[in-house]
């Protein structure tokens, strides 16, 4: 039963709780989310649950203002205010990169963290979990890597050929 319902978590494609409209509305997010955590607490799987709701929360779109990510989906992260969901839209940002044509050093990965903290400067009065936590966590994550590509790119360059 608990495969079943990773599965179908896995093969979601867009957010639920999407209105007639077609406009992401908070309270159905919410309603939706709260469900699928019920349903899995009861199995003994709220923790892989919090993670996979964090993977599809991780395809939000930017929101009205520009940032990502949408304002249901910041607010009720905020709300719940979930490491493990965080977590998981962590995972799912990072992955939705998928394949990287490399360029020398870390360049790409800087413009990321300057995006994410910039968001993340933004949000931090009215969504400091979501600032803190997801935000400037992904922003963090890349500077580090911009690090790693920099070194990797300077040891490569002071190889014999």
């Amino acid at each position: 039963m608990a495969e079943r319902g990773y599965k179908l978590l896995e093969a979601i494609q867009r957010i639920p709780g999407y209105n007639d409209l077609g406009e992401l509305e908070s309270v159905n997010l919410q309603r939706w989310i709260s469900t699928v955590r019920n349903e899995c607490a009861e199995l003994s799987r709220a923790e892989k649950a919090d993670i996979y709701i964090g993977k599809v929360l991780a395809c939000a779109p930017v929101g009205k203002d520009g940032v990502w990510p949408c304002e249901p989906v910041r607010d009720v992260i905020e709300d719940i205010q979930s490491e493990l969901i965080v977590q998981g839209m962590h995972t799912g940002v990072y992955n939705s990169r998928g394949v990287v044509a490399r360029g020398e050093g870390g360049d790409q990965e800087r413009e990321l963290a300057l995006k994410y903290r910039k968001w993340g400067e933004v949000l931090q009065i009215s969504h400091p979990f979501v600032a803190s936590k997801l935000l400037l966590g992904l922003a963090k994550d890349y500077e580090h890597e911009a690090t790693r590509e920099d070194l990797e790119a300077e040891i490569r360059r002071r190889q014999p050929e």
